[in-house]
């Protein structure tokens, strides 16, 4: 089948990761993919698969590259296209309305609708989720990654539940990711394995709260020695290092950017902690357990209760504790969960079975036969 996909850009966060990978995982079963863009380059793009073909629209807004998506559909008639945030699907939607093709419009939710519309940072993001209800009910598949997460969109959008394909699996455990986790971490501080490094990897948004990772790691480095070092870009970074600074334990926190790659970083950490104070399904906690890395999270709505089974594969604690948070570190560090016991649960989250999943929900009697 001929396939696209819709994305924002080739280089943000894991909902645009999780669409390149799925546009890898549909050319390498045999169908012939195109991925539509505003932004061609990114650090993203190096993960697609160079079956896929890569178009630029044009535009470098959001819901003023509708006409080019209706003209793609129209000219092209794929069987489907994919998409995902909110102001893509509600533009993909609106593109097909338009064309008046038959492509089939697949949209996937990773967000929850009630807490993004109050705290999401892009304006266009929060206009789109008021509009949901309007327009998602015109999309022939709506996919929400989560069980709780479809409750909140169903009610949200004003959508019957019945109409909404939870799919748990996320395209995270690939052979890229395997071969990454295999080299050599490029930080100095992994020279020295006699100093345990607690790692954090995200954004640097308040939606990750590395505030409190913060605080809960000087706690922990009251009593022992050990090393911070959180992996990301974002308008939290001047706070962040302003924070560090007037920590006592400065020299001990990193902030070294972003990293298109952290999975050696996860494979050599101490322990890798998820701070979050709201997910969709958060990939990189996945990324971790596959990595091999011993992990601590919120139990933060939604995802990490369900991916460690309850803190069978790692310790859960609550949203914005950073004395909890620091005892789960120090357990952690003492008795860390077995290794091979972590990368066995991330890789139940692999990119082919993911994209069965997503043929299914959008060809149930293809999928069938």
């Amino acid at each position: 089948m001929e396939v696209s996909f819709f994305v924002r850009s080739m280089n943000a966060g894991g909902a645009q990761r999780a669409m390149i990978r799925l546009a890898t995982g549909f050319a390498e079963a045999g169908h012939t993919v195109e991925v539509l863009t505003l932004h061609a380059d990114g650090s993203f793009r190096a993960e697609l698969s160079p079956a896929v073909k890569v178009t630029t629209l044009g535009p470098k807004r959001i819901f003023a590259a509708v006409p080019a998506l209706a003209r793609h559909l129209r000219q092209q008639r794929p069987a489907a296209l994919l998409v995902t945030e909110p102001a893509c699907n509600i533009s993909a939607i609106l593109a097909k309305l338009i064309s008046g093709t038959s492509s089939r419009i697949l949209i996937r939710e990773s967000l929850f609708p009630s807490r993004a519309v109050k705290e999401d940072p892009y304006r266009s993001t929060r206009l789109a989720y008021r509009l949901t209800p309007f327009f998602y009910r015109y999309a022939d598949v709506i996919v929400s990654i989560a069980g709780d997460m479809t409750s909140d969109l169903a009610r949200w959008a004003r959508i019957e539940p019945a109409r909404i394909t939870t799919i748990r699996v996320n395209p995270v455990v690939t052979p890229a990711l395997r071969e990454a986790a295999a080299e050599r971490p490029n930080h100095p501080w992994f020279e020295d394995r006699d100093v345990p490094i607690v790692l954090g990897v995200g954004r640097l948004h308040r939606q990750k709260d590395f505030m409190t990772l913060l605080r809960a790691f000087e706690r922990v480095r009251a009593t022992r020695r050990c090393r911070l070092l959180i992996v990301g870009e974002g308008p939290m970074r001047e706070e962040l290092e302003e924070a560090r600074l007037a920590c006592s334990f400065a020299e001990d926190i990193a902030l070294p950017g972003f990293s298109p790659q952290p999975f050696s970083y996860m494979a050599n950490c101490s322990v890798f902690v998820l701070s979050s104070r709201y997910e969709g399904q958060p990939n990189v906690l996945i990324e971790a357990l596959a990595c091999g890395a011993p992990v601590v999270a919120t139990d933060c709505p939604s995802g990490p209760r369900d991916i460690l089974a309850g803190g069978r594969y790692g310790r859960l604690t609550p949203v914005g504790d950073a004395s909890a948070m620091a005892e789960a570190i120090s357990a952690t560090l003492d008795a860390p969960v077995d290794r091979d016991l972590s990368k066995s649960r991330g890789y139940e989250f692999t990119l082919e079975k993911s994209v069965a999943l997503y043929i299914e929900a959008l060809f149930p009697d293809k999928a069938a036969r």
